[in-house]
């Protein structure tokens, strides 16, 4: 990947990008690269690897069981 890097004094960016207070007058490293659209992941299946299928069979019946062992003596 191809790109600009310049050390400049922040001035000659005043009229192109806003500079911070703390930053005006002084030495910038201006760094110049190609913008590249992300593309979108897919994740579909990226988890697959830490299934467990012993908590799987247990999974229909999990919110039953908590709300039952939290609320039971309520």
């Amino acid at each position: 990947m191809k790109f600009v890097r310049k050390v400049a004094n922040s001035d000659i960016l005043a009229n192109v990008i806003d500079i911070p207070k703390e930053l005006k007058g002084k030495k910038v490293e201006i760094i110049i690269l190609p913008y590249e659209e992300q593309k979108k992941k897919i994740v579909r299946g990226a988890l697959a690897r830490y299934k467990n299928e012993e908590f799987q069979e247990k999974e229909d019946e999990a919110w039953a069981n908590t709300v039952v062992e939290k609320y039971e003596n309520s």
